[in-house]
């Protein structure tokens, strides 16, 4: 079969390597979409580190079951699945609490195991979620990545509710979701924020009642003005910087939340103890979600209560994945999520 391989320097190769037959307890499932997120991105330039390489890359991915490994009962062949992007142990107190991504022993697809860049993968049969015939392979690579993710940090930590202020930090793949999922929820304003013109046209399709450049001087002024003088109840950040953070708890609102999802290697500061204490600011991490959130998010894309349609921005073939990448690091096209289709 064909997949895409990341080599030691940051070499990526779209090679012939052999088809995985699946052993007891798994499925495999032949992929006819793989998102293409900032993480591949990221490992692909040597970003983030990459225990064992060669490795197929890609965590995103949906397709149809077309072998079943020995034991499986929940599966037939030719089901339509989408793909959790990590392999968790199923048995921690984070598993058995449903919540995937603070699995402490997770294996993510494309860093830690072969991923979903190639025709076929071979999963545990617990990886996967039925998709219904009215989501596309496309929408269903991503829901389990870009979309369900936004929709654990807006919904569920920060608690948003109707009639409330919000901004988002980062208008990317994840960011684009969060403006939907915020508006979804009844916010009564949402204003995006980034330093890419092409995102903030994107989040205004999304939703977003104003842009503010992120780059500009007094950017925080700007977004408590667009937000009612006070500043937005809640801050959804997405750009996983130093200073995205720190524009963050600069402009919430007194008694505010900040939700903080990007992820990198910087650390941001705390405002003066005396301002962060005395307007009572909230700082949450938010990371992955739970299988009860993952379904959910399903059920309101197939019922199209989540208006995917602009979410996938152009599809390219399983060779073209180099140019995928490169499109998605210099912006080309305005990309919200790529996706990668195999022959």
């Amino acid at each position: 079969m064909k997949a895409v391989r990341l080599h030691e320097g940051s070499q990526l190769r779209v090679e012939d390597v052999p088809k995985p037959a699946p052993e007891a307890g798994q499925i495999r499932v032949a992929i006819r979409a793989a998102g293409v997120c900032g993480t591949d991105l990221h490992a692909a330039r040597g970003r983030l580190p990459v225990p064992t390489l060669p490795i197929i890359m890609g965590h995103e991915g949906a397709g149809q079951v077309d072998a079943l490994g020995e034991g499986v009962s929940d599966h037939a062949i030719g089901d339509r699945v989408l793909l959790l992007p990590s392999e968790t142990c199923g048995s921690c107190p984070s598993c058995r609490d449903g919540h995937l991504g603070l699995c402490s022993k997770a294996r993510i697809f494309g860093m830690a195991r072969d991923g979903t860049f190639a025709q076929y993968i071979v999963v545990p049969s617990s990886c996967t979620l039925p998709l219904p015939q009215s989501v596309s392979y496309e929408h269903g690579a991503i829901l389990a990545d870009a979309v369900a993710t936004a929709y654990h940090a807006v919904a569920t930590r920060a608690g948003i509710s109707g009639g409330e202020r919000v901004a988002v930090i980062g208008c990317g793949g994840v960011g684009i979701h969060a403006i939907l999922i915020a508006r979804l929820l009844g916010a009564k304003s949402v204003v995006a924020v980034d330093a890419s013109e092409g995102a903030l046209c994107q989040a205004e399709a999304a939703g977003a009642d104003c842009t503010v450049d992120a780059g500009v001087d007094g950017a925080h002024k700007a977004i408590r003005r667009a937000s009612g003088g006070e500043g937005p109840d809640v801050v959804i950040e997405y750009a996983g910087r130093k200073s995205s953070v720190e524009l963050a708890l600069a402009c919430v609102a007194r008694s505010g939340r900040v939700v903080v999802g990007g992820v990198g290697m910087e650390a941001p500061q705390l405002p003066p103890l005396v301002s962060f204490v005395g307007r009572e600011i909230a700082v949450l991490g938010s990371m992955g979600y739970t299988r009860s959130e993952l379904e959910r998010v399903v059920a309101l894309a197939a019922s199209g209560s989540l208006d995917l349609s602009r979410s996938i921005t152009a599809c390219y073939p399983l060779e073209q994945a180099g140019d995928a990448l490169e499109d998605l690091a210099t912006r080309r096209g305005n990309p919200v999520r790529l996706a990668l289709i195999p022959g």
